[in-house]
């Protein structure tokens, strides 16, 4: 008798633990869906790197999220944003990053602004940037490939393909 008790039991911690896997299932379906939107190079933003040979990529695309500790203009028409890391992406940032900016990562916006320095021109021409650029303190969440800049040594996001401004 005790037997046929333990049955409904056994059937509702079935039911249960089948309802939280499809769950999470249709959840990690729907995050993979979402980032891989974000993911895609729809305006063709990676043919206008300038010196893209000094990129090695490391992962095609990620999304990392943190806040914004400087906003530099540079001559080859691109923003340098760099920008604190939240924990979860703490281990992005490498030594020289490190060195350089504790906790930082570049995110490289590019063809932003004025090409000034005249063998990047071609880079950015027949290109018009519609990535916002951030301020200070704000916080964000960048996607694009994830690369290490073997002229300078340090990990970004480059270029970026969408940037997110968080507001509290």
């Amino acid at each position: 008798m005790v037997k046929m008790k333990a049955w409904p039991t056994i059937a509702v911690i079935i039911v249960a633990v089948a309802a939280v896997g499809t769950t999470v299932y249709y959840s990690n379906e729907l995050s993979i869906m979402r980032t891989s939107s974000l993911c895609r190079d729809s305006s063709n933003i990676g043919s206008h790197i300038y010196n893209p040979a000094r990129l090695q990529v490391f992962k095609d695309c990620v999304t990392v999220s943190g806040i914004v500790d400087s906003v530099i203009m540079e001559d080859d028409g691109d923003y340098h944003v760099w920008f604190h890391v939240d924990a979860q992406y703490a281990n992005l940032p490498n030594s020289v990053n490190n060195d350089y900016r504790p906790g930082d990562l570049l995110a490289e916006i590019i063809c932003a602004t004025t090409v000034n320095q005249q063998d990047a021109v071609l880079a950015c021409e027949n290109y018009t940037n519609q990535i916002p650029i951030p301020n200070m303190s704000q916080n964000i969440s960048v996607t694009g490939p994830y690369v290490l800049d073997s002229t300078h040594g340090w990990m970004e996001v480059h270029p970026v393909y969408s940037l997110l401004v968080s507001y509290p």
